[in-house]
């Protein structure tokens, strides 16, 4: 058995091949080109910080995936794989420190 296998982090985007493309595209758009007035989220940084704060910093993986989840629930317009990849992202690097 191999014990250095690294444990995969949950993804939001597709695992087909054919949509993949695409959808690492969009998530480097949402991430690198787009200024926060063309992103499909607005991420409160105090509000995040106190939720986490109030979660007493328990699994960051964990956080990060049910705020992605509850904030594309209250924003369904704004939904999509790539959007909710990218969210998820910035909010575990803001919150990682990194």
């Amino acid at each position: 058995m191999n014990k250095n296998v690294t444990p995969q982090i949950p993804s939001f985007l597709t695992n087909e091949p054919e949509d993949l493309d695409y959808s690492i595209f969009q998530l480097n758009l949402y991430l690198n080109g787009y200024n926060d007035a063309y992103k499909p989220y607005k991420i409160d940084y105090h509000l995040l910080v106190l939720s986490y704060h109030l979660w007493e910093g328990k699994d960051l993986e964990e956080f990060c995936q049910k705020q992605t989840i509850s904030y594309f629930l209250m924003n369904p317009m704004n939904d999509s794989a790539e959007a909710r990849e990218a969210f998820c992202f910035e909010i575990r690097e803001f919150l990682s420190g990194r």
